[in-house]
């Protein structure tokens, strides 16, 4: 059993691509509509986040994980990844040194602790408190571990059909003139919170699935 809570107040919601690359793929080189398309993007990076489930941007986390008595564990899967750095770690009421936690082998992408090489391969039944900090930085900053390109690219596009669907029916995809062509509708996916699905497609591998 795992439980993934904030250490701190949560990180705030901020948009998980740039403006710039907005208006690119809008083709829109003025500044008229700036606030408009901030909003939009704010908008869509909080549809993409509900739809992957968790939050992706980089905070400080602590999860308590249970061991059931008589069970052992390979590895111990961490609440929100990529993994940063381990900033604490206690096994019942022993917290482990900062070389102990040093010597843990992990997989930061996955953000899986595995033993470490001088002790067992398998984690004991108990309790454990491991404080960490995960996530992606935001786009504009110099960090190398930014949001993935897709999923910019995926809350673009949310960002886009918020744009193109303001002030229209949002199930309307097309309709000719009168008398001449026919109306069309573009009826959404069940369980995609309203978002294209091809953005959507970009966002499943990063969703709480499996083994989380």
């Amino acid at each position: 059993m795992r439980r993934t809570i904030p250490v701190g107040a949560p990180a705030a919601l901020a948009p998980l691509a740039s403006l710039e690359d907005l208006k690119a793929d809008l083709g829109i080189t003025d500044n008229g509509q700036d606030a408009r398309l901030s909003s939009l993007l704010l908008e869509a990076s909080g549809m993409a986040l509900a739809y992957v489930g968790r939050s992706i941007m980089r905070a400080v986390w602590r999860d308590n994980i249970t061991i059931e008595p008589g069970a052992k564990r390979l590895q111990l899967v961490l609440g929100r990844w990529p993994l940063l750095s381990i900033k604490a770690m206690s096994i019942g009421t022993v917290s482990l040194t900062p070389e102990q936690v040093e010597a843990l082998n992990v997989d930061p992408a996955s953000a899986i602790i595995y033993p470490a090489d001088t002790g067992g391969r398998l984690w004991s039944a108990g309790s454990y408190t491991i404080d960490y900090t995960a996530g992606y930085a935001l786009p504009g900053s110099n960090d190398p571990l930014l949001i993935p390109p897709n999923i910019q690219r995926a809350v673009r596009q949310i960002a886009t059909g918020l744009w193109h669907g303001a002030g229209r029916d949002p199930l309307l995809k097309s309709e000719a003139e009168q008398g001449v062509g026919s109306t069309s509708w573009n009826v959404s996916a069940p369980g995609l919170g309203g978002l294209p699905q091809e953005a959507a497609s970009i966002l499943i591998p990063y969703r709480t699935a499996g083994f989380r």
